[in-house]
C-alpha cells in the first residue's frame, strides 16, 4: 500500500509541476529549465555509458566521435554528443527532465586554416556557432543562436532535427547501458 501511495503522490506532483509550468512564463520556464540542467552538470553521481564513433554514427568523421550518456538510476539525464569533422568540432549536448527533453546546446568550433602550411590547424578553433533550445512537452518554446548553422541544415525544422536526434542517441545510449 505504501508504494501505491508514494506512486500516486509522485503522479500528482507530476500533474501539478505541468499545470504549474504550462501557467509560467516564457522567461519562468528558462529560469527553471537551467536551474535543472546546471543541478545536472554538478551531479557526480551520475553513471556514465560511453559510446564510440562507429558504435553511434554510419560513418566514422575524419577526426572521430564519442556519445555519452549520463544516468540517474536508469533514467537517462543528459546525453554528450561529440563529432571531430574534418573542419572542426561539433558538439551537442541534450537535457532530460523526467525522460523528455528539455533543453539542448549546439556549439561548433570551426578550426583556424593555416595559410602557411595550406591545411587546418587542428589546435586553433574559432566558434561559429552556439544554439540554445529550449522544450517543454516535445514542443520547442524558445531558442538563442550565434552565428550560422551549416548550409545542409539551415532548410531543416530545428524542432524535429532535435527531438530525433535526442531520441535516437537515446536508443543507441539505452542498448548499451541496460
Amino acid at each position: 500500500m505504501k508504494k501505491f501511495a508514494k506512486h500516486t503522490l509522485f503522479v500528482l506532483l507530476s500533474v501539478g509541476f505541468v499545470i504549474i509550468s504550462s501557467g509560467q512564463t516564457k522567461d519562468e520556464q528558462i529560469k527553471l529549465i537551467r536551474k535543472k540542467f546546471q543541478q545536472i552538470n554538478s551531479d557526480t553521481t551520475l553513471r556514465k555509458v560511453t559510446l564510440e564513433s562507429e558504435e553511434f554514427l554510419e560513418e566514422t568523421p575524419d577526426n572521430g566521435g564519442e556519445l555519452t550518456g549520463y544516468y540517474e538510476n536508469r533514467k537517462i539525464k543528459k546525453i554528450y554528443e561529440w563529432i571531430g569533422l574534418s573542419n572542426g568540432i561539433n558538439t551537442s549536448e541534450f537535457y532530460f527532465d523526467n525522460e523528455q527533453l528539455i533543453f539542448v546546446f549546439e556549439k561548433f568550433d570551426s578550426f583556424l586554416f593555416d595559410d602557411k602550411k595550406g591545411e587546418f590547424d587542428l589546435s586553433k578553433t574559432k566558434t561559429i556557432f552556439e544554439g540554445r533550445f529550449y522544450f517543454n512537452n516535445k514542443k520547442l518554446f524558445s531558442k538563442s543562436t550565434k552565428g550560422d548553422k551549416s548550409l545542409a541544415a539551415q532548410g531543416e525544422s530545428t524542432e524535429k532535427v532535435l527531438l530525433e536526434r535526442a531520441s535516437e542517441n537515446l536508443g543507441t545510449l539505452n542498448k548499451k547501458a541496460n
